[in-house]
């Protein structure tokens, strides 16, 4: 059995096809793996942020809740010293 030399150019050419698919595949493959990557990573971000702003949002209502009475006791000291200078004065006009 000879072979004709276009018989051969099909052999070679068939087995560069199978390595260019080989080449294409891993490249595919790569690609792939790469972007799940970029996803996990983003999902770990995504995340991060999560607890980054809920810790900020815990905070600030703690925050909220500390002022929101202090607004009261800052009235209360206010019109205690109002009251206080108000006496004052009226014992310095007796004098």
């Amino acid at each position: 059995m000879s072979f004709a030399p276009i018989d051969i150019l099909y052999i070679v050419l068939s087995f560069c096809v199978l390595w260019i698919s080989a080449a294409l595949f891993w490249f595919i493959w790569q690609a792939a793996q790469i972007l799940r990557n970029v996803n996990v990573a983003v999902d770990e971000a995504r995340e991060k942020m999560d607890k980054i702003e809920s810790a900020i949002s815990a905070i600030r209502n703690r925050f909220d809740s500390m002022v929101s009475p202090m607004g009261i006791v800052m009235e209360g000291l206010k019109r205690v010293m109002e009251y206080a200078i108000e006496k004052r004065e009226t014992k310095r006009g007796r004098k």
